[in-house]
């Protein structure tokens, strides 16, 4: 039978009928993240844009962790030129500096849940990111990488390519709460590089 019964309630907890196909009577199940997007507990962000004729020209999202959720994130990135990808925590970043407007959306389009996640603007908004250019990340004086925790090349053309492996166990990184995070593309040469930047990630309560 292909739907969830009840089949007991023990203690308040309902116990439900394993849920079947049924053509091939396989067992019917999601993994943990996609779970999550059907839960609202998913969220997404990108930035892209076209860098300047220019060596080490750097394009970058930031954004900063709840302090009481824990963010597991997959981060991609593409150029369509040779670029050094790299995620940066704890960078040092003066209040305000970037651009705070890029909305953060929930992967389920019927949830109302919000990310909790923040921006760099002067007074923190959740469920918005900043955006970074290299005009912007040059003009902050007190910029610093902070810890790099990924570094590596981003071979022109080929992309999204995660910073990790080919599955998910293997790209998720499980984020600092209340930890700021910049995910950077670096020129590598002068070229006018289109960089593109995502984020894919979920909010939950610890696991485990």
């Amino acid at each position: 039978m292909d739907r969830t019964e009840v089949v007991g309630k023990i203690a308040n907890t309902i116990w439900r009928a394993l849920r079947l196909d049924h053509d091939t009577h396989a067992l019917k199940v999601l993994d943990i993240a996609h779970g999550l997007i059907h839960e609202g507990k998913a969220f997404t962000a990108f930035f892209s844009r076209t860098t300047a004729n220019t060596d080490a020209h750097r394009t970058g999202i930031y954004i900063k962790t709840p302090a009481t959720k824990e963010v597991h994130l997959v981060a991609s990135f593409a150029a369509s030129a040779a670029a050094n990808l790299s995620i940066h925590r704890a960078p040092t970043i003066a209040a305000n500096v970037g651009t705070h407007t890029s909305v953060i959306r929930n992967r389920d389009e019927n949830s109302s849940t919000a990310s909790e996640c923040k921006n760099n603007a002067t007074a923190p908004a959740a469920a918005l990111i900043t955006t970074l250019t290299e005009t912007q990340i040059a003009a902050d004086l007190t910029w610093a990488d902070g810890t790099v925790i990924r570094e590596e090349p981003l071979t022109a053309g080929v992309g999204p390519k995660p910073a990790g492996g080919s599955t998910r166990d293997t790209q998720e990184y499980i984020l600092k709460a209340n930890t700021a995070y910049v995910f950077l593309l670096t020129n590598v040469g002068a070229n006018a590089n289109i960089h593109h930047i995502l984020l894919d990630w979920y909010e939950v309560e610890e696991i485990g």
